[in-house]
């Protein structure tokens, strides 16, 4: 079988690692991706080459970093089709959400629509806050997407939802979301941290109003993240934290603030985070989205289609069609003693093939289905056919 996208796994260090003498198969992207050597290089640029805060010296390295800083919020904003004043860096998804749950003056009698498949990040931050009302489920575990205008009621504040759920791996329907919400003046939040390096994004084709995805699942450094906000919607939320550069003068009585984004980024920044975040963001653009994306769900396709084989195993979100479903796979095993982290334990042990075993920060899809924990395999541009075929029959030998 074709691999596309062979040549580029020498420019992933981490591949070449070895567990036991034996090469790894890497396959818990879904939880966090390897990191390119250009991000490395953009990383460890940033310690050699500057030491200096960004807006806010008066030298020529404070110009220098800043002026990179700034290019990788361009960068990203062109990845996503946005303003560079749309975006606001944050530590990781889970701060974009809860920096936009923190700022809609939620209360609890208030209502936010979601699907009972998102992950604990999109779920906490609203339900500590006011009810949250997920759709319903097929016995599979496939959100019924279709259904959202059922759930919406005078309560109703905020419709969010994933773009590709962690645990099934389906490219869900924002489309019919944010149509839905913006028809009764809603605004609409979309959790894009498993779609982003698998999906091109475009938020203005999209018209939502909120967007977070985290830089370490994108190929790019852990401990940054993104918020893509509407200019009007980020302007209209309240400061989520104060300190240095967020304001443009402090008096004893009083302070003006700067204008979004800087508004929302207090204190020095994750700068070499950004950048190697710029960089990674850079990287998958020239490589072509669209490419990547067939790619993805050409290693879905390979995947579903093999673990449906095994004896005892169910797929998660089977029913939905293969051409809605990037290479990512959460299952169970029927294999009398062997629970979801003893096959994720057994298969690194034995095969050097590394997935994730457990709720996957998904708990309330797992107990609807009645589950105590799945497998997960998430493939991603470098991963090849043979690595999928090589897990499916490990899979087999495990059960059999």
């Amino acid at each position: 079988m074709t691999e596309p996208f062979a040549s580029i796994r020498k420019e992933f260090p981490f591949l070449l690692r070895q567990i036991d003498g034996h090469p790894i198969i890497y396959l818990d992207n879904a939880a966090t991706s390897p990191k390119l050597q250009c991000v490395i290089d953009a990383v460890t640029g940033v310690y050699r080459n500057y030491t200096s805060n960004v807006h806010r010296g008066v030298h020529t390295l404070a110009d220098e970093v800043t002026e990179a800083y700034e290019d990788a919020r361009r960068e990203i904003a062109s990845f996503i089709n946005a303003s560079p004043s749309e975006i606001v860096f944050t530590r990781n998804s889970t701060e974009g959400i809860n920096l936009v749950a923190s700022g809609l003056g939620l209360r609890p009698d208030d209502e936010v629509v979601l699907t009972p498949a998102e992950h604990n990040s999109n779920y906490l931050p609203w339900n500590s806050r006011a009810k949250t009302v997920a759709v319903g489920m097929a016995e599979d575990g496939l959100p019924l997407y279709d259904e959202v205008e059922k759930f919406i009621s005078p309560h109703t504040k905020l419709l969010t939802l994933a773009h590709v759920s962690n645990t099934t791996g389906i490219i869900a329907p924002v489309e019919r979301w944010v149509e839905a919400a913006h028809r009764r003046g809603l605004p609409v939040l979309i959790d894009a941290a498993q779609s982003v390096s698998h999906v091109p994004l475009d938020v203005r084709a999209l018209d939502c109003d909120y967007l977070v995805f985290s830089g370490h699942k994108i190929l790019g450094p852990s401990g940054i993240g993104v918020l893509y906000g509407k200019r009007e919607r980020l302007a209209a939320l309240p400061l989520y934290q104060t300190g240095g550069g967020m304001v443009r003068y402090t008096a004893e009585d009083r302070f003006e603030v700067q204008d979004v984004p800087q508004r929302f980024e207090a204190g020095t920044p994750n700068i070499e985070g950004a950048i190697g975040l710029g960089a990674a963001v850079g990287w998958l653009r020239h490589l072509g989205m669209d490419k990547v994306m067939a790619h993805s769900k050409a290693l879905g396709r390979h995947l579903v289609e093999g673990l449906c084989s095994i004896p005892g195993a169910r797929v998660l979100a089977c029913s939905a069609p293969l051409e809605r479903r990037i290479g990512l796979a959460t299952f169970s095993l029927d294999a009398p003693g062997f629970s979801p982290e003893s096959i994720a334990r057994l298969l690194c042990d034995r095969y050097q093939i590394l997935v994730s075993g457990g709720y996957h920060c998904a708990h309330v899809l797992h107990d609807r289905l009645g589950l105590e924990g799945t497998v997960r395999i998430s493939a991603h541009v470098f991963t090849t056919h043979e690595e999928i075929d090589r897990t499916l029959a490990a899979l087999r030998e495990i059960v059999g």
